[in-house]
């Protein structure tokens, strides 16, 4: 993925974007993009601790949030994520236990991508079914898993993730992956989960090819989210 929109002979598929609220912002985490990752750090880091406040005070929390943002990006390096979406700002007080990662994959060259996507659906999910997500097609699968535990001093956790996998190319055998991961660890938080699964299918139905020669019925925000190059 590039930041380069100018790429001799692109294709509508190699640009993407989606509608995202206020408040979300696309980290890039892919190879070579340590520096735009940096500038996005920084970004929620100024808006949390703005400039004005007094140095002494707020500059090691400033590295605080430094770290822990690095440190959440790290897997998702490692995994080869490409981006990954988080919500930096509180909604009515909570912030969202929430977030998407977007990674590109390679399947065999030239296979019928329909026939792909189906393939998928015979895998152990919860939920699978085909979908089109703009003219190009896909699958969508769920999975829940409970008494989840992590290192620390965290609580158990129950967490749904929800994947979308898009056929990008059919000649060339590109996919295009976002995976959405959300965490609750009551009945109150499972119903908030609940309502943030069916925000991120509405969100997918934003989604949008921006390559050359797409022609998206709505133009992509500027101030949003993205959007992705490859």
């Amino acid at each position: 993925m590039t930041s380069n929109p100018d790429l001799a002979g692109a294709k509508p598929t190699d640009v993407w974007g989606m509608f995202f609220p206020p408040g979300w912002v696309r980290f890039p985490t892919g190879p070579g993009q340590a520096r735009e990752l940096d500038e996005a750090i920084e970004d929620v880091v100024r808006q949390a601790l703005p400039d004005d406040l007094p140095r002494d005070s707020v500059e090691p929390h400033r590295h605080l949030m430094r770290d822990a943002l690095r440190d959440t990006f790290t897997e998702a390096t490692e995994a080869g994520a490409g981006a990954v979406y988080l919500p930096t700002e509180p909604l009515n007080g909570i912030m969202t236990p929430c977030s998407i990662t977007e990674a590109e994959i390679v399947s065999d060259a030239g296979s019928n991508p329909v026939e792909v996507a189906a393939s998928i659906l015979t895998e152990d999910y919860d939920e699978s079914e085909l979908v089109e997500v703009d003219g190009r097609p896909g699958a969508r699968v769920t999975t829940t898993s409970h008494d989840v535990r992590h290192d620390g001093d965290f609580p158990v956790v129950s967490t749904k993730q929800v994947v979308y996998v898009i056929s990008r190319d059919d000649v060339e055998g590109d996919w295009l992956v976002m995976s959405f991961s959300t965490v609750w660890n009551s009945e109150e938080g499972r119903l908030v989960s609940e309502a943030l699964v069916l925000f991120f299918d509405a969100l997918m139905s934003t989604f949008r090819w921006a390559g050359p020669g797409a022609s998206p019925l709505t133009p992509l925000d500027p101030a949003a989210p993205g959007p992705a190059r490859r």
